[in-house]
């Protein structure tokens, strides 16, 4: 039987969370950074936090809400 993401425990939910935001930070490490392709992303600040960091935020915060809020 499956387990829905709301009954999980909160930690979990976190965990899940956190997890989604180092992928964007090693994203960000290895590739946007490495490649070049910081100088193709409008106000996107190497090795500082910037609005592309706050878009991952809100778009991991908006996937955990809808995930725990679905029936």
């Amino acid at each position: 039987m499956p387990v829905k993401f709301r009954e999980l425990p909160v930690s979990i939910q976190i965990g899940f969370g956190l997890t989604l935001l180092s992928s964007w930070v090693l994203f960000e490490e290895v590739v946007v950074d490495r490649t070049g392709l910081a100088r193709l992303m409008p106000a996107y600040g190497v090795g500082t936090f910037c609005i592309w960091d706050i878009g991952a935020l809100v778009a991991v915060l908006a996937l955990v809400w809808l995930l725990r809020s679905r029936r």
